[in-house]
């Protein structure tokens, strides 16, 4: 995955890493996914992950999620698990994951009173979610 657009601190889509937002990373992907043949993962106010052809956006999560140290390695992490269930369907599980690690955040935020309190309620929301809420929030569209 890269992470090349954050969440700005005025909710924008641009981060400490880029001074672009989120979205002007997607043709680069879709490139770079051509070239690669991996399926690449754009992360920021709105996620967008490719495989070179088709394009998939995710819009869930938080913008203090930039403000805890390892966040993007926990959701790598969770990616990496998901793909691993069916390498076929690697750009449906990196949304999937992508999406869920988001609703996980804003559930997380709706009783966070900062970047300390919501790394800890991020754990707890991704231990708890049930089929009801992941089906309810989660906001994925393909292009």
């Amino acid at each position: 995955m890269i992470e090349m657009g954050s969440y700005g601190s005025r909710g924008e889509d641009e981060g400490v890493d880029s001074v672009h937002g989120s979205s002007d990373a997607v043709e680069a992907a879709k490139s770079l996914a051509q070239q690669t043949g991996c399926v690449v993962a754009v992360s920021g106010a709105i996620d967008y992950i490719t495989d070179g052809d088709r394009v998939v956006y995710v819009y869930n999560g938080v913008p203090m999620l930039q403000k805890i140290t390892a966040s993007g390695c926990s959701v790598t992490a969770l990616i990496t698990a998901f793909v691993a269930v069916d390498p076929s369907h690697a750009v449906e599980a990196t949304a999937s994951a992508l999406a869920i690690f988001g609703v996980a955040s804003e559930t997380g935020m709706d009783m966070a009173r900062g970047p300390g309190s919501l790394r800890t309620l991020l754990i707890d929301s991704l231990y708890g979610l049930d089929e009801a809420t992941v089906l309810g929030r989660v906001r994925i569209n393909h292009l």
